[in-house]
């Protein structure tokens, strides 16, 4: 597994992410039709732990990217360096989590200002779970998936 740094200098290339390019998550998100997008700091771990709960309690495509410094290989993107430039979405009052265009403008942000939190969260459209009549009664790993050995013996009879 490898783990791409998406704060790295664009002239400094990595192993583990091949070319060193910042690569925009959250816009990534937002254009695949995620309905919950947020950026979190593990150096703001209450607010971290508030949009995991969220991005788990969210009916639908969830995304949380972590920014976690690499204490060990990244020395320009340390703690010290994020920690004045991260501001959180929801202490923007006029910021509206709703808007997928604004959403889109604040993940481009990057400098100065890193905007963390919830970008955008969509609850008017149905998960794809709610198209599968085979989950109305719940997570597949509680209900009774054996399949009855008369079908099982088709499948084998089928087979030889």
């Amino acid at each position: 597994m490898s783990m791409a740094q998406v704060t790295c200098k664009t002239a400094r290339v990595l192993a583990s992410s091949g070319n060193g390019v910042y690569l925009g998550y959250i816009t990534l998100a937002l254009s695949a039709g995620a309905t919950f997008v947020a950026r979190g700091f593990s150096g703001e771990q209450k607010h971290l732990t508030e949009l995991i709960k969220q991005g788990i309690r969210h009916k639908g495509f969830s995304f949380l990217d972590v920014f976690s410094p690499c204490v060990t290989c990244n020395h320009d993107n340390t703690y010290q360096w994020f920690r004045p430039r991260v501001k959180k979405l929801e202490d923007d009052a006029a910021y509206d989590a709703t808007d997928w265009a604004a959403a889109v403008e604040r993940s481009l942000l990057w400098g100065e200002e890193i905007p963390i939190g919830k970008f955008f969260e969509r609850t008017d459209v149905p998960a794809l779970h709610a198209a599968e009549p085979v989950l109305n009664a719940g997570p597949l790993v509680e209900g009774n998936t054996r399949i009855p050995p008369d079908v099982v013996q088709s499948f084998i009879d089928e087979l030889t």
